[in-house]
């Protein structure tokens, strides 16, 4: 009897390896930037799974970067988790950049697949001739950032049995290395070709979870259940991309440029300002300051080369600072290596430049001649009241809205008005005589 009430007592403080017997694994996947959205989606999926008893979540990684405080809370949700974590970077050319090492170093068990990398982990980069490149440490902020980072990834790799001065170097000098270089320096737990052989490689594997449990993972009759992004968070996600905000942000500019360029077009410039809104409030995503006003410099610098005759100097100097902002745009203390793709970068800044160089210098002649000529027009043409007139007020004439005055009397609104004449962009009205 004495010695069933020592098994029981030592069972519950996990001082034996608990086996797990067939039930699930959960798989997920981080693709993209690491973001509030992936971090809401990560957290919910542990906590399912926990929910549901399952043997461990498996978190397929491929990302450039991410936010600093998604990723750190996220590593904090793997060490608080009840079940086992694994995070393996996968597929073949998938990579672990900057806040990604952070997150697969964070994992229970952290493996790779064969031709993918880890590491390049330096908070900030800024650009410099149009590339990027790590800020100096001897910049106060950033020393103090890199100083922070640095004692966290250590911190992790310590309480994982990683390598923590490779993690620091990854850290301080942006190292990477390859999936069989991290297997030797220990910075993760396998080198693995596919998800079948990692289940298989998973079976019999002592996971500890805490200081007084361990889990031994029994994955011979394993059920692998994936768990998706929801519809919302996909969208969050979608619009956390720095492609996208670049994209909407430029082509913002462009519709209120167009807008200034042409009063009175309307959709332009409502469209214009429902990008920015959009690409400024929903997204998740640190701005940097000074890269959105040189953004702003670029369009000014493009829309002043319609005005201004430069030879040319102000479209260049258009397209540098619209070249320097987008790459700058998301470059700050609390994000790591999130960044513009070129791809996106070249043909959305050129779609910007020829739009507001060719078609916009277009529409504005196209808009000046039909004023011009319009106003010629406009005597004897009949229209309504929108406003009382009186005597000035607002009437609706050839399609188009005017400020307008009443010569003979006050006029009410909803009557019908006639044009008398044009005093620059005022129209001179009567009431319509009835017939």
């Amino acid at each position: 009897m004495r010695r069933l009430w020592i098994l029981i007592l030592a069972l519950s403080l996990g001082l034996f390896s608990l086996p797990l017997h067939a039930g699930k694994i959960y798989k997920m996947e981080i693709k993209g930037i690491i973001d509030k959205a992936i971090l809401d989606y990560i957290s919910k999926g542990i906590e399912k799974a926990e929910q549901d008893q399952a043997q461990a979540v498996v978190i397929t990684l491929d990302t450039p970067g991410g936010m600093l405080d998604a990723t750190k809370d996220m590593v904090k949700k793997f060490f608080d988790a009840e079940l086992p974590i694994v995070v393996y970077v996968y597929p073949k050319g998938a990579s672990a950049t900057s806040a990604g090492m952070m997150v697969t170093i964070g994992a229970h068990l952290a493996l790779m697949a064969p031709g993918t990398n880890i590491g390049a982990s330096h908070p900030v980069l800024m650009p410099f001739m149009f590339q990027y490149q790590p800020v100096p440490e001897d910049d106060v902020m950033m020393k103090k950032a890199t100083q922070d980072t640095v004692g966290w990834v250590r911190a992790v790799s310590q309480e994982r049995g990683r390598n923590p001065d490779w993690a620091e170097n990854a850290v301080r000098e942006s190292s990477s290395i390859t999936a069989l270089e991290a297997l030797e320096l220990k910075v993760i737990d396998g080198v693995i070709e596919n998800f079948d052989q990692l289940i298989k490689w998973l079976d019999g594997k002592k996971v500890r979870i805490s200081k007084d449990k361990t889990i031994v993972l029994d994955t011979k009759e394993i059920t692998i259940e994936e768990i998706k992004m929801k519809t919302g968070q996909m969208l969050q996600h979608l619009i956390n991309n720095p492609n996208v905000i670049l994209v909407l942000l430029l082509l913002g500019g462009l519709g209120i440029a167009l807008e200034f360029k042409a009063p009175g077009m309307v959709f332009p410039g409502v469209l214009g300002a429902g990008c920015i809104l959009v690409a400024l409030l929903v997204p998740n995503l640190q701005i940097n300051y000074l890269g959105l006003l040189l953004i702003i410099i670029g369009i000014a610098f493009l829309i002043a080369e319609i005005f201004i005759t430069s030879y040319g100097l102000l479209t260049i100097a258009g397209i540098v600072s619209l070249t320097y902002g987008a790459l700058m745009l998301f470059q700050t203390e609390r994000s790591w290596n999130v960044m513009v793709s070129w791809s996106i970068l070249i043909p959305i800044i050129a779609f910007v430049v020829v739009i507001l160089l060719v078609v916009g210098e277009r529409v504005l002649r196209a808009h000046k001649s039909k004023v011009e000529t319009g106003i010629e027009e406009m005597v004897g043409m009949e229209g309504e009241a929108l406003t009382e007139l009186n005597p000035q007020g607002k009437v609706f004439v050839h399609g188009e809205y005017w400020n307008a005055i009443a010569l003979d009397r006050d006029i009410k609104k909803g009557e019908l008005v006639e044009v008398v004449r044009v005093d620059k962009f005022k129209l001179l009205v009567k009431p319509k005589e009835k017939q």
